[in-house]
C-alpha cells in the first residue's frame, strides 16, 4: 500500500475504469482484493479469506477486503488477471 497526502492532483492507473463508491458511516462494502485501487483515510478495512486455504494458496484466489465507511473507495472494473486474459489473445504471434 502507498499512502498519499497533500494538495494537488494524484495520477493513478488501473486495469479498466475506476469507479468511486461513497460509503455512509458504518456502511460496508466487500470487494475482491484484485479490484482495489484506493480509499479515503476515514475508511476502515479488513482482508478476509473466502473459501479454504488450499484454494487460496494454490489458486491465488479467495481474498476479499471488507471496507467500512464513512468515506470514498475506488475500485477498478477489471482485475490484473482479467486484463492479461483479455490481452494475451490480442498479441501478435510469431510465424513459422
Amino acid at each position: 500500500m502507498l499512502k498519499c497526502t497533500g494538495t494537488g492532483d494524484l495520477v493513478v492507473s488501473s486495469y479498466g475504469a475506476i469507479q468511486a463508491i461513497d460509503l455512509a458511516p458504518g456502511q460496508s462494502y466487500t470487494v475482491d482484493t484484485g479490484h482495489m485501487v484506493g480509499w479515503n483515510e476515514g475508511v476502515s478495512y479488513e482482508v478476509k479469506k473466502v473459501g479454504n486455504w488450499k484454494s487460496t494458496m494454490l489458486g491465488g484466489e479467495g481474498l476479499v477486503v471488507n471496507l467500512t465507511g464513512p468515506g470514498r473507495v475506488y475500485i477498478q472494473t477489471r482485475s490484473p488477471e482479467n486484463f492479461v486474459d483479455w490481452l494475451v489473445p490480442e498479441l501478435p504471434t510469431q510465424r513459422s
